[in-house]
């Protein structure tokens, strides 16, 4: 679509010292070798290229984002890099960093340090590891730098073994993955699809893209924000995190608005589409079920009124949003 791929001369990572920072904090990092023996919880280093997708579609707008930060600031990369591992900031880089080679540039923590920040896998037959959060991230980092790129992953679940220690079946392992749902089984348009008819990898020339899902990513904060923000009132505790968050809140919009109403390749359309559907969202009454979620729009994050201060932020001619568009409409094929 609109991706170059460019050399950066930075990286986050862990340095010299980062086997001594893991074992110090008895982290269950694996290798290649074991990973059918991680568990829930665990920190297992991965390449780019060795991650199987887990829906067929992402919001390119979003990532057009990304790789606008990754031109103009080249820095902003290993940034990204030290947060998803669980890192805290970036701390140190050099003009020889690079995102293959994690020991030369250093975040502030310990990967796995904050493992809310970490993006999880799922371990399926043969060891092969699935991605079930962070493929626009992680389609960013791919853009950018390629599959060869290292980092740390938090693992969801393994599914390679039932629970009687025996080796499953694919067939067995996608079905408890739709159980789970950790496998998002619709298209862009909404269709019904397969697994196998999901990406062989990450890379955006594979995806479809979904335009509801840029703009669930920019109404973050506005309408909706993370499903453990809100608290059920049950319980007072925070509602669990829902995978695919976003294509639920996609689905219902899909279903009250017409995207060829507005002109989304401009700043003020944009806007105007991004206003419309947050008044949607903040109207819903809180026990409304939303999309094939099956559950409510307050377990997915509705917040209670529009936060206008940060809807008028993206509105402005610098905005991340604006470039964002920019960078897209300049990356057309």
């Amino acid at each position: 679509m609109f991706i170059n791929r460019f050399s950066v001369s930075i990286v986050p990572v862990i340095g010299a010292f980062s086997g001594i920072l893991l074992s110090s904090m008895a982290m269950a990092t694996q290798n290649s070798d074991n990973q059918m023996l991680a568990k829930t919880g665990d920190i297992i280093q991965v390449r780019l290229d060795e991650l199987h997708p887990t829906q067929v579609a992402v919001g390119k707008l979003q990532i057009a984002g990304d790789l606008d930060e990754y031109t103009t600031k080249p820095e902003k990369l290993f940034m990204d890099l030290c947060k998803v591992q669980g890192a805290g900031k970036l701390e140190q880089q050099t003009q020889s960093s690079s995102p293959e080679d994690p020991s030369s540039y250093r975040c502030s923590l310990p990967v796995g340090t904050d493992k809310s920040a970490m993006n999880t896998v799922d371990i399926g037959p043969g060891g092969k590891i699935y991605l079930t959060d962070g493929h626009h991230a992680f389609n960013s980092f791919w853009e950018a730098s390629g599959g060869d790129v290292r980092l740390s992953v938090l693992v969801g679940d393994n599914l390679s073994h039932d629970a009687k220690g025996n080796p499953v079946t694919q067939a067995q392992f996608e079905q408890k993955m739709a159980e789970l749902k950790h496998f998002l089984p619709i298209d862009a348009k909404g269709n019904a699809i397969t697994f196998a008819q999901l990406p062989s990898s990450l890379g955006l020339k594979l995806f479809q893209d979904d335009p509801w899902r840029s703009m669930l990513y920019y109404l973050r904060g506005i309408s909706y924000d993370k499903s453990d923000n809100n608290f059920d009132p049950k319980t007072g505790k925070p509602y669990p995190e829902v995978p695919f968050l976003e294509f639920y809140w996609g689905q219902l919009l899909n279903n009250k608005m017409n995207l060829s109403q507005y002109s989304l390749s401009e700043l003020d359309g944009y806007i105007k589409a991004l206003k419309d559907a947050a008044k949607i969202m903040i109207e819903l009454p809180p026990d409304r079920l939303v999309g094939g979620s099956g559950k409510s729009a307050a377990e997915l994050g509705k917040l209670d009124k529009i936060h206008k201060k940060k809807l008028k932020k993206l509105s402005e001619p610098d905005s991340k949003l604006a470039r964002a568009l920019a960078y897209q409409m300049s990356h057309q094929p």
